[in-house]
């Protein structure tokens, strides 16, 4: 079975890494996506920051406390 590498988010859409979706034997090219992960990569953050998915697209927010 073909597997894809996705993206992990935590509850307030933070990057925390990579999870792994597997294609559906019902339905070949149709990907079952793990709940709260994003197919797209998150870009590298600068110091201080870290990736949050806003529902469209990468952002780089400050380090949460």
């Amino acid at each position: 079975m073909a597997t894809k590498i996705v993206y992990q988010l935590n509850d307030q859409g933070l990057y925390v890494g990579q999870a792994t979706a597997d294609e559906s034997p019902l339905e070949p090219g149709v990907w079952l996506i793990p709940g709260g992960c994003v197919t797209v990569a998150p870009p590298k953050a600068p110091p201080g920051k870290v990736c949050q998915w806003d529902g469209q697209q990468w952002r780089h927010v400050e380090v949460p406390a």
